[in-house]
């Protein structure tokens, strides 16, 4: 049997189940739960990696007891967590002067605290602590408290190593640093630090024992997460850099399950498109008579048909698009084309889905000169405002597009009459995803997505995007491109 992560020396059934559940693990590897506690030193004896594992002692023991497991630990070079039913400064020092990490109550009715402590001990393992300090003896002090919390630390003794060893380990989740250095001091590091990876999640903590205390909001307004002030304890040092690497840890999950989210909606939209124009494909050669002679009854099951594929297939576009626009990969194609002509076709598409609510398309179109811009994203962008302004209007109501010439740049507005927008909701317009009190007027599904995608589609085209509303008059969404678009406006990225 493989040696245990958690070595109990308790006899506490819930504790030891505890510790099984959080650090998982077979039953009896995840704790050592014994009343004979030469069963712990003859395991913590045969521990085939020194320091691989953690072992939790129980301080309600007898006190030889307690001290001949810490040996035993020590011996083995094993790190050992000290657990009491209750907290007494007594304890504490008792358990600092065995030297063990730390002391923890094990309360009888909430055993997982401990449990969650260990586990976060084992986890620390594979965290990285740089600390900045000039001072050798300080370094080195901090070197050994964070150590004994079981990081992984570097240290520099001044801002260029500092950064050069964030180069090499963008691993690293946390950096102490000193504001009293020589050259550059802690501020100036923290501020460069953030300057150098702005991409990259890490805390910064400062600290020092001569500043000001006002020191420390130099410190944030620079860049820096917390503030410790010398001398402090060591578990407020192991606290607070806790909850740094528990906040880098968060946001990496964060940013993880992001790109995993993306990925899969670029897959799905991917794997949808094909099936769904194959549908669309299908259904209007039924319509179009090529497959024979059919009754009424088909050809209308054929145009609902025609019509759903159409919908899916203009979800995974819109989804592909959304893909595009967060990872900064929606590339305008810029071709030299009439933006009055597009216009006019787009309405003219969107007539055929008016019709069915009784909505009637009035456009004034301005004839316009030639223009570079995306067509297709253009008639993207096009097709998501009109079909927006068609499933927010009343039945037998008037949409209203216009296309205008103002100074340098072509205004076009989709205008309907339906609800309005709410002052309040008008930040939550343009987001993906986001549902708004205003409800389709004949139960069309909507994602959200439109607005949002059109967004970015105005934006990577150099030009801009708005909406004007009063509630119940209903609204106008307005984009305007350039005339000449300036190019390095234009999305570009990678």
């Amino acid at each position: 049997m493989s040696d245990p992560r958690i070595i109990l020396a308790s006899d506490s059934a819930a504790l030891a189940a505890a510790l099984v559940r959080h650090c998982g693990g077979p039953p009896v590897p995840g704790a050592v739960r014994s009343g004979d506690p030469d069963a712990v030193i003859e395991l913590l004896s045969r521990t085939a990696r020194p320091g691989g594992a953690l072992c939790v002692v129980d301080m309600d023991l007898p006190q030889a007891t307690v001290t001949r497991l810490a040996e035993a630990a020590a011996a083995a070079r094993v790190p050992w967590l000290a657990a009491g039913s209750v907290y007494t400064s007594a304890l504490r020092e008792r358990a600092e002067a065995l030297d063990a990490i730390d002391f923890v109550v094990a309360d009888a009715q909430e055993p997982e605290r401990v449990a969650e402590y260990a586990c976060r001990l084992l986890k620390n393992r594979h965290s990285r602590i740089l600390v900045v300090e000039d001072s050798a003896f300080m370094r080195m002090h901090l070197r050994v408290l964070l150590r004994r919390y079981q990081f992984r630390v570097h240290t520099a003794a001044g801002a260029e190593m500092a950064l050069r060893i964030l180069e090499q380990r963008p691993d690293i989740a946390a950096v102490i640093v000193d504001y009293d250095m020589p050259g550059q001091n802690g501020v100036e590091l923290t501020r460069a630090i953030r300057r150098c990876f702005r991409s990259r999640e890490v805390c910064l903590i400062g600290i020092s024992g001569k500043a000001p205390r006002s020191i420390s909001a130099e410190f944030l307004k620079n860049g820096g997460d917390d503030y410790l002030h010398k001398p402090f304890e060591r578990e407020e040092l192991y606290c607070r850099v806790l909850h740094g690497v528990e906040a880098v840890e968060r946001m990496l999950e964060i940013k993880r399950l992001e790109r995993l989210r993306r990925m899969f909606l670029s897959m799905l939209a991917h794997d949808l498109k094909s099936p769904a124009g194959g549908i669309v494909g299908a259904a209007n050669l039924i319509l179009d008579g090529i497959c024979g002679h059919v009754g009424g009854e088909v050809r209308e099951m054929a145009a609902v048909i025609s019509q759903a594929g159409r919908r899916l297939c203009s979800l995974a576009s819109n989804m592909q698009d959304l893909t595009r626009l967060e990872t900064g990969r929606l590339e305008p194609v810029l071709a030299i084309s009439r933006l009055d002509g597009l216009v006019m076709e787009r309405v003219r598409l969107a007539e055929a889905t008016a019709s069915g609510k009784g909505i009637r398309i009035e456009a004034e179109v301005e004839q316009t000169p030639p223009m570079s811009f995306d067509p297709d994203l253009l008639a993207r962008l096009l097709d998501n405002l009109l079909s927006n302004a068609v499933k927010f209007s009343p039945p037998r109501s008037l949409v209203k597009v216009e296309l205008r010439l103002m100074g340098a740049e072509t205004v076009v507005r989709v205008r309907d009459q339906g609800p309005g927008i709410l002052p309040e909701e008008r930040m939550r317009l343009f987001k993906p995803f986001e549902r708004l009190s205003a409800r389709p007027t004949a139960g069309e599904k909507s994602l959200g997505l439109g607005l949002a995608i059109a967004e970015g589609i105005a934006l990577a085209h150099g030009g801009r995007i708005w909406v004007e509303s009063e509630p119940g008059q209903g609204a106008a969404f307005c984009f305007a491109l350039p005339m000449q678009p300036d190019q390095s406006l234009l999305c570009t990225c990678e």
